[in-house]
């Protein structure tokens, strides 16, 4: 859906996964308060990500945290790697339906994050 790198201050967005290269939009992270990656539902029709079984992550020295967006949108989950200096961090959300694998946190729209 899109060249997403955390080490890069844009992406490209498609509208489809069939869309064409020149049909992308290129958008600057720090105008976006996350990306979120979802699971795809492979298999039968009518199979969702919520119908799948979910993953435990394993053990890793993942901390938990509260993040609140500059629109007081709040965000809770575990990361490996928070660091306000940096552009961004990803997380993984507290996400009772199972269709979020991860979050990247942009900082420069973050309020504040605080360890839970």
């Amino acid at each position: 859906m899109f060249d997403f790198s955390p080490m890069r201050d844009k992406c490209k967005l498609f509208a489809s996964q069939t869309a064409k290269a020149e049909e992308g939009q290129q958008i600057e992270l720090r105008k976006l308060k996350a990306i979120f990656f979802l699971k795809e539902a492979p298999g039968a029709p009518g199979e969702t990500a919520a119908t799948l079984p979910t993953q435990t992550a394993p053990t890793t020295n993942r901390r938990k945290l509260e993040v609140v967006f500059a629109d007081k949108e709040r965000l809770e989950g575990t990361t490996e790697g928070y660091s306000r200096d940096r552009q961004g961090f990803f997380m993984i959300p507290d996400d009772p339906t199972g269709k979020i694998l991860r979050v990247y946190v942009i900082n420069a729209n973050v309020k504040s994050v605080k360890w839970l």
